[in-house]
């Protein structure tokens, strides 16, 4: 995707909640988690940071690792929610909540900068581009949507 790039990736990586026993890879994007099981390349996840709600550290029970730390990815996607659970398989590893939190907290905090940048691409000398089919109704001067 033209954009995104890997931040880290990451083996021995377990989606507890939804192939709980299985190891997989993690890849940490600017704008996603791909979560690949080592078994079957087919088994995959994808999670846009756009669809995450929350990010939280709590026990969990991995069938490889027992009770142990897991993170918690809580979205919401067309009005549904869907909690992921993921642990890290290698032992005193804090990496896996380190680099998600801290790239979906980048993520986070950017949003005004992205909104204002796309809509920026509809101004020129500081007139809205009108698109096709658009009609202006109403202008009020001195008035920003930021």
């Amino acid at each position: 995707r033209r954009g995104e790039f890997v931040i880290d990736s990451m083996s021995s990586i377990e989606d507890t909640k939804g192939n709980n026993g299985e190891s997989g890879e993690m890849r940490i994007t600017n704008l996603r988690l791909i979560w690949v099981s080592t078994a079957s390349y087919k088994t995959n996840l994808s999670i846009g940071y756009g669809s995450v709600i929350n990010i939280n550290i709590r026990t969990a029970n991995s069938r490889l690792r027992g009770t142990t730390q897991a993170l918690y990815v809580l979205t919401k996607f067309n009005g549904s929610r869907f909690e992921f659970i993921f642990t890290n398989l290698v032992r005193d590893s804090p990496r896996l909540f380190t680099t998600v939190q801290a790239v979906f907290r980048a993520y986070d905090t950017s949003k005004m900068y992205r909104e204002l940048k796309l809509r920026g691409a509809v101004i020129k000398d500081k007139e809205l581009i009108i698109l096709p089919e658009e009609k202006v109704f109403n202008k009020i001067p001195g008035v920003w949507n930021l």
